[in-house]
């Protein structure tokens, strides 16, 4: 596996950690209000962590070409300072 699509790999990672983390304030939350924001905050944690599960699995059985790798592991680095970002602010 090439060392681009490893740190690809690596990044998906760190967004599930990130992502079952955000988990428990979601389901705190929503359970304790009820609110239209609190649901939406939960599906976009579920929705996102499913989608890094789908590109988990699309890194380990799909080869994608070199002219595509940087912009994968680019966008997947983005990701998890994003979701770091909103994890900081959640616990904060």
């Amino acid at each position: 596996m090439d060392s681009v699509m490893e740190l690809t790999y690596l990044a998906a990672f760190a967004n599930m950690i990130i992502l079952l983390a955000l988990l428990y304030p979601g389901v705190r939350n929503f359970f304790k209000t009820r609110s239209a924001i609190s649901a939406a905050l939960l599906l976009f944690t579920l929705l996102f962590l499913v989608e890094n599960v789908v590109a988990i699995y699309f890194h380990l059985t799909v080869s994608y070409t070199s002219a595509v790798e940087l912009e994968v592991a680019t966008l997947t680095i983005i990701q998890v300072a994003s979701f770091g970002t909103l994890l900081w602010a959640t616990y904060k």
